[in-house]
């Protein structure tokens, strides 16, 4: 590595932080630092006056490394790295850092601890900034085709969407047909208009109108001329990444009838026994017509995931008897009887005898809501009940139809009115989940045992009909297909978005995103909503043209390299494969399109033989030892490993609010806390600090997934490791905040220093 030729340049800020700080102290102590041969003060080096001075100094000096005490740290990376560039530099040779937020406000009623700290600040950046190395910005072409998972409305709506935008689309849905659950769903509230709408295409379609919304068959979908559609088919196998992906697809084929897409017809078993006279004519292949399976490799720069949802399988609620007795259906069933398209041609049936049903009961959160199935509530199993009993209630106004709820949950727009339309149509309801489902061993009609809340006594309710609104849950295959493309799911089952809040339709993975029930089940204005968000985004990566990424990314040294495979587990993102390299030895391979460079793999490497290029083993003991250096005073050192998100962010705001907190804590900032091994702990109290806190991410909001509990159990485990050297345990903590908590980051970093002052100096030479 050449000789450093280092250049700091110092901001006061207009004064603000020369007000607090000895910058006459400072100055004089960066310059005699080995290393740095150019030293400067101006108002602010973030805007383009500041900016210039950057940029002739780089080339007047031939500085090759650069220390910037701007404001906003992130805003001023920024910029300094495209000054950096402009300079014939490399824009990854520049540290900055804020003695604003970090030092002069926070600590503005003790300026002389306040310079103090500001002086190991610079220190540690000086110290980084000399074994910082050259980076790449790496690109990666991206195909631009994308493959849907999911021939659902959410499916067909992401399809047609990027098909307008111009990009060629593959179609794989598993059934027969196109449709997912709203095909069986007759019709959809509060609109009571068909479930199977879409959105009209932009294509120029002969005979295919724009309006509003078609339905899937007048839409034109199916001859769309940039849209593949392959239904009887399942993707079995996942290579590549982001921009580049072959996907292998499985399809099962057998003779269709002429004239339609596609116009077979099939049984569907979960309702034959509904089957009557009027049942649609169905087709089963025959032995003399066998089912054949062809493999298909497709390529795709990005892929979404709108694999819905399915019904709870009731049955295995035994006192519910679905499964058991023939008149306990489910709502799907129950849509599929009220389709003039279904099994009975729109007649409500009884299946047991085929009668009309007089008196019919149903049954809300059935295997939702309950801690023994599903804790979480479905969303939309009410408004499907009151869907079907405003139907009912139409068709067949004299019918008794009665809801057992828990609560009515009727939240969306337009759904509190359909509530009130079923009460008024003469809907009862009942506040009280049923206990069990008898049967009258004299009539055969089914009893609903259940308790009514509201008069506070069990009641029991006959019925001819019971109809169970169950949970929904994730698709079947979903827990396979995730595993497949690297993806997470939730505690309940379903595809874990990046994050719901901002990037609910995108996942971890660049280039694979999720919509609609995939996710959790959704009605249809707020698939509509999904499909059209996760297609934006695909498209947006699509136009990219190539994949950019910094070379922020981690690194293997093959002769350290212990074959014990841990990295690959602990990988987020995949991005961790095992090859051979020699005499049978396995070593870890690193592939810079999936890292993101949180650093949990150097976390959990027991031989340290991964480094991550922005943030090496040598450039995190140099800041540490900095950080350290006590300079003869007698205040204990706290030392704070920060991760840049959330965490490091508490800190931030605390800084921007000025809310004070003792000087003596200096911190540390990594890229994720998952990167710290035992020995960083360790270390820090080794070389001077007299407290270590770590500042991470909420456990439950890692911006790298697990890496705040990792991180959390390695503090655990080195607190025992202290008090086995004859260490206060309590001289290490670690903490979770978000940005808005600087208050709490505050006071974190007050009870840390109260615990060092009153345990005392630590004695060294224990360690």
């Amino acid at each position: 590595m050449e000789e450093p030729r280092i250049g700091v340049f110092l901001s006061d800020c207009n004064g603000e932080i020369s007000s607090i700080l000895n910058f006459k102290e400072l100055l004089a102590y960066v310059e005699e630092i080995p290393g740095v041969v150019y030293v400067k003060q101006n108002n602010e080096f973030c805007e383009e006056p500041g900016l210039k001075i950057v940029r002739d100094a780089i080339k007047e000096q031939n500085l090759n490394r650069i220390v910037v005490s701007g404001d906003e740290p992130v805003t001023c990376m920024v910029r300094i790295s495209r000054v950096l560039r402009e300079a014939g530099l490399n824009p990854y040779l520049a540290e900055v850092i804020t003695l604003r937020e970090h030092c002069a406000k926070p600590h503005k009623n003790e300026p002389d601890k306040a310079t103090q700290k500001a002086r190991a600040m610079l220190l540690a950046a000086i110290e980084k900034a000399k074994l910082l190395e050259p980076l790449e910005t790496l690109k990666y072409p991206i195909k631009k085709s994308a493959l849907v998972i999911g021939g659902g409305i959410a499916g067909i709506q992401v399809a047609m969407n990027l098909s307008d935008l111009g990009f060629p689309v593959h179609v794989v849905e598993k059934e027969p047909y196109l449709g997912g659950i709203a095909a069986k769903a007759v019709k959809f509230f509060p609109t009571d208009d068909c479930s199977l709408c879409v959105g009209a295409s932009s294509c120029d379609l002969n005979g295919v109108t724009k309006t509003s919304r078609k339905c899937l068959y007048r839409s034109g979908f199916s001859e769309i001329s940039n849209v593949n559609i392959l239904t009887n088919a399942k993707v079995v196998g996942l290579k590549g990444g982001p921009g580049d992906y072959q996907v292998t697809v499985e399809k099962a084929v057998y003779p269709v009838f002429p004239h339609g897409y596609p116009e077979i017809r099939i049984v569907d078993d979960q309702f034959r026994k509904f089957a009557t006279e009027y049942t649609l004519k169905t087709y089963v292949p025959t032995q003399s017509e066998p089912t054949t399976v062809e493999s298909i490799c497709l390529d795709a720069g990005a892929i979404i995931v709108a694999t819905g949802f399915r019904e709870f399988d009731a049955s295995i609620i035994e006192e519910y008897r679905y499964g058991v007795h023939p008149d306990v259906v489910t709502q799907l069933e129950l849509a599929r009887m009220l389709d003039a398209f279904g099994p009975t041609a729109g007649s409500l049936i009884r299946p047991s005898d085929r009668s009309i049903p007089k008196k019919i009961v149903m049954v809300l959160c059935v295997g939702s809501r309950d801690t023994r199935y599903n804790a979480y509530c479905s969303s939309i199993c009410c408004m499907v009940a009151l869907k079907h009993s405003l139907i009912i209630k139409e068709k067949y106004p004299d019918t008794d139809v009665r809801i057992c709820y828990i609560d009515i949950r009727s939240w969306g727009r337009g759904h509190e009115d359909y509530y009130l339309r079923a009460r008024e149509a003469g809907v009862k309801f009942i506040k009280g989940r049923p206990t069990e489902i008898l049967e009258d061993s004299e009539t055969g009609r089914l009893i609903v045992d259940t308790e009514d809340e509201l008069l506070c006594k069990f009641t029991q309710i006959p019925a001819d009909l019971v109809v169970l609104s169950t949970a929904f849950v994730p698709s079947e295959g979903t827990k396979e297909l995730a595993e497949m493309l690297g993806l997470e799911l939730d505690k309940d089952g379903f595809f874990k978005e990046y994050n719901s809040k901002v990037r609910p339709t995108e996942t971890k993975l660049r280039g694979i995103f999720i919509c609609g029930g995939a996710t959790f089940p959704k009605d249809s204005p707020t698939t509509a909503l999904h499909a059209a968000s996760a297609a934006m985004k695909a498209a947006r990566f699509l136009n990219a043209g190539e994949f950019v990424k910094d070379q922020k990314t981690a690194i293997v040294d093959s002769e350290l390299c212990g074959d014990c495979e841990f990295c690959p587990v602990t990988c987020p993102y995949g991005a961790i494969t095992l090859a051979e390299w020699k005499e049978s030895h396995v070593v870890a391979e690193i592939d810079d399109r999936k890292c993101e460079g949180c650093g949990i793999c150097v976390g959990t490497c027991p031989l340290n033989a991964i480094d991550l290029r922005h943030a090496k083993e040598d450039q995190i003991m140099a800041q540490i030892k900095a950080l350290t250096q006590n300079d003869e005073s007698k205040e204990p050192i706290v030392l704070a490993y920060c991760c840049a998100e959330c965490g490091g962010t508490a800190m931030d705001s605390a800084g921007m609010a000025a809310i004070e907190y003792p000087a003596n804590v200096r911190t540390v900032k990594v890229p994720c806390t998952g990167i710290l091994k035992i020995h960083h702990l360790l270390e820090a109290f080794k070389l001077g600090a007299d407290a270590v806190m770590v500042v991470g991410c909420k456990l439950d909001g890692c911006h790298y997934e697990e890496g705040s509990m990792r991180a959390k159990r390695k503090v655990e485990l080195a607190k025992k490791l202290l008090q086995s050297y004859g260490i206060e345990p309590e001289r290490l903590e670690m903490f979770h905040n978000v940005y808005v908590e600087g208050n709490e980051f505050a006071e974190e970093a007050k009870t840390m220093t109260k615990r060092a002052m009153t345990l005392g100096r630590l004695q060294r030479d224990i360690i």
